[in-house]
């Protein structure tokens, strides 16, 4: 439970510092402040510009009984969306009193609808200020009879949030007690931060020259004034992001999936992966998995179900090109065994037929290269918003590097590579694969130099299992699995190149091999975990940039052996990782994860032996948190 203290200023408008994640009073400055529109004549103010009045003063200009309320404004845009109001507390010093000193009441009121903006005049004419213009200062001051703030109903709500009674005497505090109109009030602005919202203040306005003054923010500023300003006291708590998160299952009669892609097309279809070879599409419209598949190449792919098969081998990646909508081609990333003990790593294009569920059934070699083992394939791709196909490679597999591939910037094994797909293979280029039919893009980290692959992007990776780009921010995130002992994440802003993520040197952030050579700086994963608890395998996921879920801009990851789950948030300090308990109990094994066109999550989940596999979508069991981002296009 986290208790926060604001003081404000019955100001024109109140303004708000960041929320600190533990109990701290806030104090405004007062060189925020606007100058206080004060009646012209005067009247019990005796100090204009460190003081507001509510209630009822004397006659003015032939008008009697002139109203005092004050409209009281802040912005709490900083506290989460998904917190729980549990109280709300506001209390403002009384500074001056009326001449017949009465005990009196008073009560607030939400504003509901937007207010105009004064000048020199606020009034203005009739009694109206001008129209606020957007990012403007809004305002606040007394009223004559029913010019103005004295439409119950219109301007504000007529039935009052809160009552609170006071005395006759200075320096007395006014305090409007937690009521649930209060914390509905305030749980209202927290949801909608853009509207313009706040409370009125008013007297009692029955009883003439009833008038109080309350302390200004503009008193912190005054030598001489000892008052103090109001203040707003929330106490709330904000529930775990994972609370409210389930898994439900879409479809449960795939083989061993292990990737979900989207065409970006508009369709919102999912692709999901299965390692044999084949390709099945879900309609999120129908909600249901077509028969048939929309690509079938397993007799060219060499899967865990083929004699001798390694459980690491198979059809692995899925990309479609970013202009699929108009020319029906994509991409995918499968192992074969071309000869006894031989077996070899491809990316192929393919392309959609004139039948928009089923894919053109022969494809072409774009780049091919021999692995050393049936272990470390890595096997993700996605387009990059630079248009350019991003690789992911292991280290040539069996164990601790044995091959020494990870440092080796003259193979294709290790790290990430980077290829123009739409491009001629260029003149001169280094290239190191069997099949070289791409074009290589700018930026990448050994271009036309006689040491090092051209495709080479970054290197110094075990195994990655699943790589993704955030869609706001176009940054990098890869999953590096370990070897005995530490499983790690790795970030990279969009524009880095050439870094060197330092195994077999390094195991997260621990020295491995001490005798290996790895050539400076090595980049550190911004994310590690241990094999304790059962861990042995991460999986990369994605960070999330949906709508639905209360977890924007939170990375997304799991573990395929023991299943758990976890959400990463950024922090002061780095990254902090909240598990998921819930989710390892319906899993089997967590084979990847993917997202739909509006970046909301799903998990691929790998079937017992001889049991059919499932994927899942991440949902909020009751929608309670839903953070209204904009949908973006994933994929």
């Amino acid at each position: 439970m986290h208790q926060f203290q604001f003081r404000y200023l019955l100001v024109f408008i109140l303004f708000f510092f960041c929320l600190p994640l533990h109990a701290e009073v806030i104090e405004l400055l007062p060189d925020q402040d606007n100058t206080l529109y004060e009646d012209a004549e005067g009247d019990i103010s005796n100090g204009a510009g460190k003081g507001l009045f509510f209630g009822k003063t004397g006659t003015k200009g032939g008008i009697s009984e002139l109203l005092r309320r004050a409209l009281v404004r802040f912005d709490l845009s900083e506290i989460p969306s998904n917190a729980v109001i549990n109280s709300v507390e506001v209390s403002f010093m009384i500074s001056q009193v009326p001449p017949d000193g009465v005990p009196d009441s008073a009560t607030l009121h939400l504003v509901s609808k937007d207010w105009g903006e004064g000048g020199s005049n606020p009034l203005g004419a009739e009694g109206q200020g001008a129209v606020a213009q957007s990012g403007d200062a809004t305002w606040l001051h007394s009223s004559y009879d029913t010019i103005f703030w004295n439409n119950p109903g219109g301007d504000y709500e007529s039935a009052a949030s809160a009552t609170a009674a006071f005395g006759n005497g200075n320096g007395e505090v006014l305090t409007f007690s937690s009521s649930p109109e209060l914390i509905a009030d305030v749980k209202s602005w927290i949801v909608n931060p853009a509207l313009n919202h706040g409370w009125i203040l008013r007297g009692d306005e029955i009883r003439a020259q009833n008038a109080r003054r309350v302390a200004s923010r503009e008193c912190l500023a005054d030598t001489n004034c000892s008052e103090d300003p109001p203040k707003l006291t929330i106490e709330y708590t904000v529930p775990s992001v994972v609370d409210h998160l389930s898994l439900t299952a879409i479809t449960s009669e795939l083989t061993n999936p292990v990737s979900i892609a989207n065409a970006g097309d508009g369709s919102n279809r999912l692709f999901i992966v299965d390692q044999e070879g084949l390709i099945r599409i879900y309609d999120t419209q129908a909600e249901s998995l077509l028969a048939g598949s929309f690509l079938d190449i397993s007799d060219e792919v060499y899967s865990l179900l083929d004699s001798g098969g390694g459980n690491e081998q198979g059809l692995l990646g899925l990309a479609f090109h970013p202009g699929y909508s108009g020319n029906g081609l994509f991409y995918v990333n499968y192992t074969t065994n071309p000869a006894a003990n031989v077996w070899h790593t491809v990316v192929a294009e393919y392309s959609v037929s004139g039948d928009p569920e089923v894919a053109m059934a022969v494809g072409e070699v774009i780049l091919e290269f021999e692995q050393d083992a049936r272990n470390h394939n890595g096997g993700d791709i996605h387009f990059g918003d630079d248009g350019y196909l991003y690789i992911a490679t292991g280290d040539g597999g069996g164990a601790n590097d044995q091959y020494g591939h990870a440092q080796d910037i003259d193979t294709l094994k290790g790290g990430i590579l980077r290829i123009d797909v739409d491009g001629t293979v260029p003149d001169g280029a280094e290239l190191c694969g069997i099949v070289s039919n791409y074009a290589i893009p700018p930026g990448n980290a050994f271009p036309g130099t006689n040491d090092g692959c051209d495709e080479i992007l970054h290197y110094g990776l075990r195994n990655p299992w699943r790589f993704s780009f955030d869609a706001v921010s176009g940054d990098l995130w890869i999953a590096d699995v370990g070897q005995n002992a530490w499983e790690e994440v790795n970030y990279l802003p969009t524009a880095a190149t050439g870094q060197n993520f330092g195994w077999p040197c390094l195991e997260g952030t621990h020295e491995f091999n001490p005798d290996a050579v790895c050539n400076p700086p090595l980049t550190a994963p911004v994310i590690e975990y241990s094999h304790a608890g059962g861990n042995c395998s991460i999986t990369g996921g994605y960070v999330y940039r949906g709508s639905r879920l209360p977890l924007q801009g939170r990375y997304i990851y799991g573990d395929w052996c023991s299943r758990r789950i976890w959400i990463a948030t950024r922090t002061e300090g780095g990254w902090n990782s909240e598990e998921w308990t819930a989710a390892a109990p319906q899993l089997n094994s967590l084979s990847s994860f993917g997202q739909d066109e509006n970046c909301e999550l799903y998990v691929a989940d790998r079937g017992p032996e001889d049991e059919p596999g499932a994927v899942y979508r991440i949902d909020d069991t009751e929608r309670l948190f839903a953070d209204g981002y904009e949908a973006r296009n994933c994929r």
